[in-house]
Formats: structure tokens, C-alpha cells, sequence
């Protein structure tokens, strides 16, 4: 069994990713005016990363581990927007094929960005379990790599360097809100910061009809759920990932759930009182925070892991 991601790897990873990585903000959000200059959240703001999403790091961390003769044979993967667009870039700047396997229903302004980063695209159709099966099937006759973003140890240390980023920005941080889907994010955040500084809450957040990993705790093990209806198109997965998944269990204090209602007011909120867009999946840490889930006591930060948005969704929060 792979061991579970340590504090070294995170560190060693993050040491290893491109200077063009950035360093992204902590941001104040108000709730109301009384709060101005006393908010107990801020954001860190990973929708102002390259490419719109915290999915560079974990992309960058990935290629650096694989051998010359794996990435010159190209790569490919399965996403639902933001990791297409992260490796697409990643794969542009290495001289990398891209493929991409995507749902038919993937957001189009992801899947327009992809392919202007350079990715090929293939859709697989609407059944979020089979991808990988075309990952694997593409790979064997392309004589490609295929990359498993779900259970590569890499994805968890790449994104592990946002919690580092957090404890080192805001010493006194108290909860730390991550948006889970297959759980890389959650589980490497979750990871440095639990390794770091245990006295710091971690809690994932989910959309309440988009719930895997909240029924997978629940259970026990990785559990796949039979429904998905969510505007959060970033959090597809409707079934974490074995490997995230341990960690999500060792190290997340709990994971609570959120309305749709409540991620649009998210959206509109982050928009107006941060000047900052964010997308529904990563509006949906603030969200937590903003309707009260979680101690709002608390100095608290929420990731906001991106904002690639479509025109429709945007207009949908400022109507």
C-alpha cells in the first residue's frame, strides 16, 4: 500500500514546482459593514493562479516526477475543467502532449481554455466513473502515459504547498475550509497543515447533492453516490479517490455541507466585497463559512480553488 503523503514530500514537492507558480493573496471578506477592518475570514485567493485554479501545483508536481521517456511519449488524463487547463499549461511550457478526457456536459469554458493551452480533448459521454476506463484505453493504443489524478501520490504533495502557504501567511489561523471532490485538494491541504500545526481545524465542504466524500466518511471507505446535481461543476467526482481518501480520514476534522442557494450567495459575495470572481466550486469553502456551518468565531480561512466561471453562472449570481 503507497504510504500516506508525509511533511517531507509536501516540502520536497513544493521546493521542486517553477517560480511562475504563485504565491497567491489572503484576502478580507466582511460579511457586513459593521466587520470592515475585524473580519475573522479571509481567502486565499487561488482563483488569481495561473490558468484561473490551484491545479497547477499538483500538474507541475505530477510531471516532475515522471521519467523523460513517460513524458515524451505525451500524456493523458481525465478532468473536469481545471486540472485540463493545468496540464495543458504545464504540457505547453514542457513541450508535452496533452490529452484530455472529459464528460459531455464539462463547463465549455473550460474545455475552450484547454484546448487553447494546447490539449486535445476527447468526451467520454456523461458517466463520471468510465473516464478513467478511457484514460487507460486511450493510453494503450496511443502508446501514451496516462496519469491517474485521482490516486497519484504527487497530486496530494503538489497541493499540499497551499496549506503550507496558509500557516506561513496567517499565523494565527484557527480553521482552514477546503472544497472536496475526489480529495487530492482537500487531502494534501489537510495533510501539511495537520503535520504542521494540529491545533488548526480542517474542514472540507461540499454541495449537498454532490456529497461523495461527506457519504464516503460516513461509510467509512470511498463510497460512489448515485446522484449529482450541482452547480459546482469543479466538484465532480461522485466518488473520492482511494488514496486522497486516506488522508481525508486521518487529518480532515469533518466535512460539512452546503446548499445551492447558499454557493451563488458565495459568488455574489466574493464578487462584491472582494472585487475577486470566484467560480461555484470555489466559492464553496466560503460558503461554509457565510450561512454559518461552521464557528464563525473562528479566525478562519477558506481556499477559493478557482474562477473559471462561465457567462451564464456569473450572470445567474449578479441577477
Amino acid at each position: 500500500m503507497l504510504p500516506l503523503t508525509t511533511l517531507k514530500d509536501i516540502q520536497r514537492v513544493r521546493a521542486s514546482l517553477p517560480e511562475f507558480i504563485r504565491r497567491t493573496p489572503l484576502l478580507r471578506l466582511a460579511r457586513e459593514a459593521s466587520e470592515v477592518g475585524k473580519e475573522k475570514l479571509q481567502l486565499k485567493a487561488e482563483c488569481l493562479q495561473i490558468t484561473g485554479a490551484y491545479k497547477p501545483r499538483a500538474a507541475f508536481a505530477v510531471i516532475n516526477e515522471l521519467s523523460q521517456e513517460a513524458l515524451s511519449k505525451g500524456l493523458v488524463l481525465t478532468s473536469s475543467g481545471n486540472f485540463a487547463q493545468a496540464f495543458a499549461y504545464a504540457g505547453s511550457y514542457g513541450r508535452i502532449p496533452i490529452v484530455v478526457v472529459m464528460l459531455d456536459t464539462t463547463n465549455p469554458y473550460k474545455v475552450a481554455m484547454a484546448r487553447n493551452f494546447g490539449a486535445e480533448v476527447v468526451f467520454c459521454g456523461t458517466d463520471a466513473l468510465s473516464r478513467q476506463d478511457t484514460v487507460e484505453r486511450i493510453a494503450i493504443d496511443r502508446g501514451m502515459t496516462a496519469v491517474d489524478t485521482w490516486e497519484a501520490k504527487a497530486i496530494v504533495s503538489g497541493h499540499g504547498s497551499l496549506g503550507l502557504e496558509i500557516l506561513e501567511d496567517e499565523q494565527e489561523v484557527q480553521t482552514v475550509l477546503v472544497p472536496v471532490s475526489s480529495g487530492g485538494g482537500a487531502a494534501g491541504v489537510a495533510a501539511a497543515i495537520k503535520q504542521s500545526r494540529p491545533s488548526v481545524h480542517v474542514i472540507g465542504v461540499q454541495p449537498e447533492r454532490a456529497n461523495a466524500a461527506y457519504v464516503s466518511l460516513k461509510q467509512g471507505k470511498p463510497t460512489a453516490i448515485d446522484y449529482w446535481e450541482t452547480m459546482a461543476d469543479g466538484l465532480s467526482a461522485v466518488r473520492p479517490g482511494e488514496y486522497p481518501f486516506r488522508h481525508l480520514k486521518k487529518y480532515l476534522d469533518e466535512i460539512v455541507l452546503v446548499t445551492e442557494s447558499e454557493i451563488l450567495e458565495a459568488v455574489r459575495t466574493i464578487i462584491f466585497r472582494t472585487k475577486v470572481i470566484a467560480e461555484p466550486a470555489g466559492a464553496t469553502a466560503t460558503a461554509a463559512f457565510l450561512a454559518g456551518k461552521v464557528d464563525t468565531s473562528r479566525r478562519t480561512v477558506a481556499i477559493v480553488t478557482g474562477g473559471n466561471i462561465t457567462q451564464a453562472v456569473l450572470a445567474k449570481a449578479l441577477s
